[in-house]
């Protein structure tokens, strides 16, 4: 698969009518061709809040918004390999139709996370002292985005949280006009007592997105008390995937046709990503131990991955069909494996049973270890390239909020949205590898997209990616080291 998407988006542009005109902040061309875009400012949902403290550390969320003026906020990050820098553009609209890329320096965005250094926080005591100072990263595609006001379009298009799965390749960082973000939230060493806390856009992001002296600095007071029992103040917990509306199904005709050699332009690209999350575990005093591992298929190509299961007769199991999509309608099925009901703990869905396979072979890359692991409940949990042409921002869901299906169920619908990967962590015995009485040495986890060749594809020939790690230690006491790729997911020992 092609990832050099910064030539695709110029062709796409192109062939839009549009031009693309790239220009760097403060200089010669930025002043001649370069469109002002929207800017931000700061804004309080309240002017004091009470911050509970947990042992040494207060955790502050003083309400403090970043807000898009004048019109949406939005920058684009991606890479076209593993082997290539990130980058980072603006994107600009302007009122005739003009879209200009504006790129950030590496310097001042945190790769997948944000823009670097956006916001500095400081807080004084009632002294005026300050007692708390820091820099921060500014996500603008946060999970508690927010509309400021009753003029604010009343939905975000973009896509929510930055970062995640360590071998994405494209997402998109969103702010709708007249939303805000969350940004000055954080753990602080605080004392019981009063203090003031001050949020400030620093200089260069003040002159990259031309914002005022005034609408740059935001200030809250605070007082520090300490925490129940987790009645009124809880600490702060990672946010897990949002769930976003969902709509209406998608209109289709009621005798899709039978497409038994559908054509490239309505197909997905199933691809593995480098296995991840690589660790082990095992009882407690047992000597056997188990290789733990995340791997992530997503779905690139031209169309979304719609595999839908329907029973006949009150059979176990379903015939599963992959329907096809142009211009979002369908326009045709096939047949595509079965899918079986897994009513074990943690599961209780209809799994498709032919999505992925996963091995551990040896140095020689032969066969050492096979996963059990056959069915899934296919879903988007991670956003892997959201800069592909016609990618979804916002599935109907992430993670499992569909259920895939209850044991009484006539019809299933498991999809995978262009852009997106479904990831799964094996811990589970007999999905996990027992590495117990494994030689140490050299070892690849390989990950089998679509391992039967039961759906259609574009692409077939990137179904297999392989992770390599060495395993060392003695018996009870095993280890395995990973090493990074390309500099991604940085070699550590575990």
């Amino acid at each position: 698969m092609n990832h050099s998407r910064w030539a695709l988006r110029y062709a796409a542009l192109a062939a839009a009518g549009l031009t693309a005109v790239t220009a760097l902040p403060g200089g010669p061309a930025a002043a001649q061709s370069t469109p002002v875009g929207p800017t931000v400012k700061l804004i309080t949902a309240q002017r004091f809040v009470k911050v509970p403290k947990f042992g040494k550390f207060a955790y502050l969320d003083p309400g403090i918004y970043v807000v898009a003026v004048g019109s949406a906020l939005q920058f684009d990050v991606q890479r076209a390999s593993y082997a290539t820098a990130i980058k980072a553009a603006q994107i600009i609209r302007g009122t005739n139709g003009q879209v200009t890329q504006r790129p950030v320096p590496n310097r001042w965005f945190d790769k997948w996370f944000g823009l670097r250094d956006f916001l500095r926080i400081t807080i004084k005591n009632s002294a005026g002292k300050i007692v708390g100072n820091q820099l921060t990263t500014f996500c603008p595609g946060g999970f508690n985005q927010q509309r400021s006001g009753p003029n604010s379009p009343p939905r975000s298009p973009f896509p929510f949280g930055c970062g995640g799965n360590p071998f994405e390749f494209g997402t998109v960082w969103g702010l709708q006009r007249g939303w805000g973000a969350d940004a000055a939230a954080g753990r602080f060493r605080l004392g019981l007592g009063t203090y003031k806390v001050a949020a400030h856009v620093t200089s260069y992001w003040q002159r990259f997105l031309h914002v005022t002296p005034k609408a740059a600095t935001a200030t809250v007071t605070i007082r520090v008390v300490k925490a129940g029992r987790c009645k009124t103040f809880c600490p702060p917990t990672r946010p897990g995937h949002r769930t976003a509306p969902s709509g209406p199904l998608p209109s289709e005709p009621a005798n899709v046709p039978v497409l038994n050699n559908p054509p490239t332009s309505v197909l997905p690209d199933l691809s593995p990503l480098p296995s991840w999350g690589i660790n082990l575990f095992g009882r407690r005093n047992s000597v056997t131990q188990r290789l733990a591992f995340g791997a992530t298929v997503w779905i690139g190509g031209h169309a979304r991955l719609d595999v839908e299961g329907f029973r006949s007769d009150g059979a176990p199991v379903m015939k599963a069909y992959q329907y096809f999509y142009k211009n979002g309608r369908v326009v045709g099925r096939a047949r595509a494996g079965t899918m079986g009901f897994d009513s074990k703990n943690s599961h209780n869905h209809w799994h498709f049973e032919q999505f992925a396979q996963y091995r551990l072979l040896n140095a020689n890359k032969t066969l050492a270890l096979r996963s059990r692991k056959v069915g899934f409940c296919i879903a988007p949990t991670d956003a892997i390239n959201l800069v592909l042409p016609h990618a979804m921002w916002q599935p109907a869901f992430t993670g499992f909020g569909s259920d895939c299906g209850s044991p009484s169920a006539l019809w299933v619908r498991e999809e995978l949205p262009l852009g997106w990967g479904d990831t799964y962590f094996q811990f589970v015995a007999g999905q996990s590898f027992n590495i117990t009485n494994l030689p140490n040495g050299v070892y690849y986890i390989e990950i089998i997209a679509n391992p039967r060749r039961v759906l259609h594809e574009s692409n077939y020939k990137n179904n297999i990616s392989l992770r390599k790690i060495v395993l060392g230690g003695t018996l009870g006491a095993r280890t395995v080291k990973v090493p990074a790729v390309h500099g991604i997911d940085p070699e550590h020992m575990r």
